[in-house]
């Protein structure tokens, strides 16, 4: 195991550790984990594989997306906590400033595997030179169509929207349908939702979205405005459902499968998920467009496993870890399941072979952005956030330029607390 970056009285402590952390496998434990509930299915898909292959086992518990910071936080200060947590990579920077996840940099800087790991999940996890956890269960966003009501609207069933106007004038062909057939959908009252298919849009027409400190540029450029409008525009020609406006996520994903959707912002997740549930369902996606044709980007999400603090056991916890970039997790836990891999060596496997859909959301992950900020819970995913006020105010008030000028403010002040 090579460690060129070590003196060498510490590659010897280091390599009788990582002797210690596999030695400790021979005595079977029993490992909590927590894992989001959101990301609950990919995640109990690697931990159902890990199971059948290890003596320690790991028992997982899903936590309501609201309750994970807080459930976090006090769990590491009473001493408490889970063994591993797997969590939004957005709550990273928070997380790593607080203490309350354990330093990997070692073991991972001499995993061979580490150096192919997709470069926004290393970011994510680094904060002052020192690495605290993987990409675990990774998505990001797309945009989906469904093709038979593109055909049954006279557009081309196999080209998906390539600008922000297309999206808007297919949305309204789709609408002109009728019944309860509507050209587009958006959780209205969900952040996290808009965060993650919103945005990019906005940041693929050459916006710049959440400052890093109060002095940093927010909700900059065209983009910002021209998105809003456009769904504002959809939303005063009923071209998006009434319930849209108070849908907090609970159909973020339901009311595309339902059929009556034309367009929406999604997950890659969405092709693992069809495929068992939805297998005769016709649709395409595509990455997130903005203005001009080829103008694209994505919202790199998905969640992080990592070590709490003060853990219990901290050995077998990080030999999870090492196995979450192995070859078999890779490609057994998350290929296998049409989910993309963390390790870009491997993006090309025996799975991904001649599935376009796969394909794309691994266009999207190149292309994508994930933003490193503290307070990203204030800013963006609390229910009273600047970042919902000015959709919200936006689209359904119909004041486009106030809600930036607010929502800009009200970010700048949380970011230089």
């Amino acid at each position: 195991m090579k460690m060129t970056s070590l003196p060498g009285f510490r590659r010897l402590l280091l390599t009788a550790s990582v002797a210690a952390f596999s030695a400790s496998a021979v005595e079977a434990e029993t490992l909590s984990m927590w894992v989001r509930e959101s990301a609950a299915d990919p995640g109990k898909l690697m931990v159902d594989l890990w199971n059948t292959s290890h003596d320690n086992k790991i028992e997982l518990t899903a936590i309501p997306d609201s309750q994970m910071i807080t459930k976090l936080a006090t769990s590491v200060q009473a001493g408490n906590a889970p063994d591993l947590v797997s969590f939004d990579l957005i709550y990273m920077p928070d997380f790593m400033k607080a203490g309350f996840l354990t330093d990997v940099t070692d073991q991972l800087n001499a995993d061979p595997h580490y150096a192919n790991h997709i470069q926004a999940y290393k970011d994510i996890a680094t904060y002052e030179g020192k690495i605290y956890g993987v990409g675990f269960t990774p998505d990001v966003s797309v945009l989906a169509w469904n093709k038979d009501l593109f055909k049954a609207a006279g557009l081309d069933p196999e080209k998906g929207p390539q600008t922000i106007a297309e999206v808007v004038e297919d949305a309204r062909k789709i609408r002109a349908l009728g019944g309860d057939t509507y050209g587009f959908w958006f959780s209205g009252a969900c952040p996290g939702c808009n965060i993650f298919v919103t945005s990019p849009m906005m940041v693929a027409a050459g916006s710049k979205m959440l400052p890093k400190n109060g002095t940093d540029d927010a909700l900059t450029g065209d983009g910002v405005k021209t998105v809003l409008e456009a769904l504002k525009t959809m939303w005063d020609e009923g071209m998006i459902p009434a319930n849209a406006e108070t849908d907090t996520g609970a159909n973020f994903v339901s009311a595309f499968t339902t059929g009556k959707i034309g367009i929406a912002g999604t997950g890659g997740f969405l092709i693992s998920l069809m495929a068992r549930e939805h297998p005769d369902f016709n649709y395409g996606l595509t990455v997130l467009p903005g203005v001009e044709a080829g103008q694209v980007s994505a919202f790199v999400g998905g969640d992080v496993v990592a070590i709490p603090a003060k853990g219990k056991n901290e050995a077998a916890a990080r030999e999870f870890l090492t196995w979450v970039l192995s070859d078999d997790a890779q490609l057994n836990g998350l290929a296998k399941n049409s989910i993309l891999t963390t390790r870009t060596d491997l993006a090309d496997n025996e799975y991904t072979k001649g599935n376009d859909k796969v394909l794309t959301t691994a266009k999207a992950l190149s292309v994508g952005y994930v933003p490193w900020v503290f307070h990203f819970a204030d800013m963006v995913n609390s229910d009273s956030s600047p970042w919902i006020g000015m959709l919200q105010q936006a689209i359904f008030d119909g004041d486009v330029d106030g809600a930036i000028t607010d929502a800009r403010a009200a970010m700048l002040e949380i970011a230089g607390r």
